[in-house]
């Protein structure tokens, strides 16, 4: 059965997940970004509509990559892992992933 996606659906963002993942309250994560706790707890219940610059904010407070805020905590993605990995170990870790990948 093919179910089909609203035109004005939002994609979920995982920020709920990373601020308990990461130990934070709405309280701490406003003074990190300087807004009030009721604005992260609407970003945080998806009451208010996220723009780039405020998810880019949101990744930074709590210390992610933009991208990761689309994925729960426990799925982080190689490249937020590799983040800051000298060249040679990124080298050799991708090539693990491409030689699992084929074994798959």
């Amino acid at each position: 059965m093919v179910t089909k996606i609203r035109s004005a659906a939002r994609a979920h963002l995982y920020i709920s997940e990373w601020m308990e993942h990461r130990g934070l309250s709405d309280d701490q994560i406003g003074n990190r970004l300087g807004v009030g706790r009721t604005s992260v707890w609407r970003w945080r219940t998806q009451q208010h509509r996220l723009n780039p610059e405020k998810i880019a904010a949101l990744a930074e407070a709590l210390d992610v990559e933009p991208q990761e805020l689309w994925r729960p905590p426990a799925r982080r993605s190689v490249d937020a892992l590799l983040r800051d990995a000298p060249d040679e170990l990124h080298e050799t870790a991708v090539d693990i992933v491409e030689r699992l990948l084929k074994r798959a």
